[in-house]
């Protein structure tokens, strides 16, 4: 058992008591429910050091915490006496715009990121729900992504260089800050989507892309997922080249409809298809998606542009939005041409149990989120409804994991599914890396 007080007082010898919450204060840092006996907010990547140097000493449980965005993901902790924020680690290191390169704080928000990159017509390739408050190390370390994935790739493809803080405060880099062709491991990809069970990421190095001179979006509704999902492998085996390509449930569709300030008949689904490029470009491929949909069956069809474009996919990846009547999001992964049976087999299931389901898909990249509304369910019913869903996802062959539920339904089901005989090598990497096991212990796959 940590003393509290003993490492309140080495918390502020390292940071300063005006960065040391205790008390009431440390209350909106609960994870899951659990709140820690302090929150340390360190100012430089040696502080950080000294910080787990203390409670590696101490044997104390860490969490890091970026913009708390992504603070659901994973099981209810098994020890947290320390969190630790890396909201003044926030700047850009270094920027290199010929070569495309920029070295940014793991504290830094992805809104000001690509504030900053878009004064020279940039941007960092990563769009999770809710970039305001999301942060770079918070992102890399749940591997989260968004629609615009299909074009650019996730995390692990654009990181090409980390700077991390491990357990016993040694400080390591892995990578590069350039982008080059390498043979070996790539020890980057240890640290993207270890949920901080590994280490805690200080720095990240990205590859940037520069920005399309016009981007556009065609937004077309359909009777049915399964006409939508015939349009939406015409599109993926064409020869065209979509930044984004989002299959919607009806209720997701019609709210970014509404977004986008264009009408929207009720009971139809949409796809939503983002192209850029040059402005001659964008239309020619517009078209091109606008021939597929129709082939398909859509019953309406709409181009969305400028601020309506910006808007709406605002409105797909932060589907339902802040404050939604929401307490369960599930995440699965099929094939590719599995995504519109998951979907549709999801939301039936979902109807069964009496639980209000919206679907989102990342169409070309084979993810599938539902979003269920089960505040008011006995907690039984939707972990039931976890694990028949994750059954029909490893049926079409892929695997589902529950990015938030209610800490009762935490309780009743695993959170991250079974990951096989990768769970022997995961342990092994842990034991290896964090031995007293401190960093956000019981939190990741198969209680590591």
């Amino acid at each position: 058992m940590v003393d509290p007080a003993l490492l309140a007082k080495r918390a502020q010898d390292v940071v300063g008591a005006e960065h040391v919450k205790t008390g009431p204060a440390a209350a909106p840092f609960a994870v899951d429910g659990v709140i820690p006996s302090l929150v340390a907010s360190p100012g430089s990547e040696e502080e950080v050091s000294r910080l787990l140097a203390a409670a590696h000493e101490l044997e104390a449980g860490v969490a890091p915490w970026g913009g708390g965005t992504k603070m659901g993901l994973g099981a209810p902790p098994r020890l947290l006496d320390l969190v630790l924020s890396l909201a003044r680690l926030n700047r850009v290191v270094d920027h290199e715009p010929a070569d495309l390169t920029a070295t940014l704080q793991a504290g830094m928000p992805l809104a000001a990121v690509q504030a900053y990159l878009g004064q020279k017509g940039q941007f960092l390739a990563l769009d999770p729900p809710f970039g305001a408050r999301a942060t770079i190390g918070g992102i890399l370390s749940a591997n989260a992504s968004g629609p615009h994935r299909l074009r650019y790739g996730s995390a692990r493809d654009l990181v090409i260089a980390v700077r991390v803080v491990h357990a016993d405060g040694t400080v390591t880099k892995g990578g590069a800050k350039v982008v080059k062709n390498v043979t070996g491991y790539d020890m980057n990809k240890l640290y993207i989507g270890s949920l901080g069970t590994l280490g805690i990421l200080t720095e990240a190095t990205f590859r940037l892309y520069p920005r399309s001179v016009a981007e556009e979006t065609h937004l077309s509704a359909f009777p049915s997922l399964e006409t939508a999902g015939a349009a939406v492998a015409e599109i993926l085996a064409s020869p065209l080249a979509p930044h984004a390509v989002e299959l919607l449930s009806a209720g997701a569709a019609a709210a970014a409809a509404e977004t986008a300030g264009v009408s929207w008949a009720a009971g139809q689904v949409g796809v939503a298809v983002m192209i850029g490029s040059v402005p001659e470009a964008v239309r020619a491929q517009l078209n091109e998606v606008a021939r597929f949909c129709r082939e398909a069956g859509s019953t309406a069809e709409h181009l969305v542009a400028g601020a309506a474009h910006a808007a709406c996919w605002e409105a797909i990846r932060e589907f339902p939005g802040l404050g939604a009547a929401l307490s369960l999001v599930l995440k699965g992964s099929v094939p590719l041409t599995r995504v519109p049976e998951l979907m549709s087999r999801g939301g039936g299931l979902a109807g069964q149990r009496h639980l209000p389901c919206q679907a989102v898909a990342e169409a070309g990249s084979g993810i599938v989120r539902f979003y269920v509304d089960a505040a008011s369910a006995p907690p039984e019913r939707p972990a039931d409804y976890v694990e028949t869903v994750r059954g029909v996802a490893a049926e079409l062959g892929g695997h589902l994991v529950v990015l938030e539920a209610p800490l009762p339904v935490k309780r009743l089901v695993d959170v991250w599914g079974p990951v096989g005989k990768a769970l022997r090598l995961m342990q092994g990497l842990k034991a290896q890396f964090d031995p007293k096991g401190i960093l956000n212990p019981g939190r990741f796959v198969g209680g590591i």
